[in-house]
């Protein structure tokens, strides 16, 4: 991995971490680290980095087969809207 690609997927957890940060405690500092400019590759740094950590805690939270249960019922019931929508 190139310096960087290093520096993009540390910039895409920094991101994550104060997505979660926010929505856990409403740090809106935080969130302005979120909001600020990305580009398609950052947006995709981001999503996978969230990914991330949205499996690790679900699965710690929940165990992995209600985590999986779980998030799958959340990307059918995503594509369900998404598609009333269209």
């Amino acid at each position: 991995m190139t310096s960087s690609a290093h520096r993009d997927a540390a910039l895409a957890n920094q991101r994550a971490a104060a997505f979660v940060r926010f929505q856990m405690i409403g740090d809106h500092e935080a969130m302005s680290l979120l909001l600020s400019d990305l580009d398609d590759r950052g947006r995709l740094g981001f999503i996978a980095a969230l990914t991330s950590i949205a499996a690790a805690l679900g699965r710690r939270s929940m165990g992995e087969e209600e985590a999986m249960d779980y998030f799958q019922l959340m990307a059918s019931t995503s594509a369900f809207v998404a598609l009333q929508g269209e």
